[in-house]
């Protein structure tokens, strides 16, 4: 859960930054740091999650994750959650490109 949590933090700060027009300052510093937490807290998940479902993983799993996150994640969510971590991975899609269905809704001009 905790996991989860920065997910969505980390995703939500970059995402304002972007949106807020990229200032500089306080503001970059904290964009750079989620840019990191993302990737960081995504290896802690799948690895939190691989020791739950008892899933052997390699040595130094979570250094891989935190590089090849769009693409080891998902395999390894379907590995060890079978159809249900398609799901898990479609909430972490809706949160990513919330920007879209914003822009859409209020019909701002040119987010992200």
């Amino acid at each position: 859960m905790l996991a989860a949590l920065s997910i969505f933090c980390a995703v939500a700060a970059y995402e304002l930054h972007r949106f807020l027009g990229s200032p500089g300052g306080l503001p970059a510093i904290a964009a750079l740091v989620a840019s990191y937490l993302l990737p960081a807290s995504i290896a802690l998940g799948v690895s939190a999650d691989a020791r739950y479902q008892r899933y052997r993983a390699p040595y130094d799993f979570e250094s891989l994750v935190f590089f090849l996150w769009p693409v080891l994640a998902p395999i390894c969510l379907f590995q060890t959650r079978g159809w249900r971590g398609i799901g898990i991975l479609g909430l972490f899609v809706v949160v990513f490109f919330r920007k879209y269905f914003v822009r859409d809704a209020y019909g701002l001009p040119g987010i992200g």
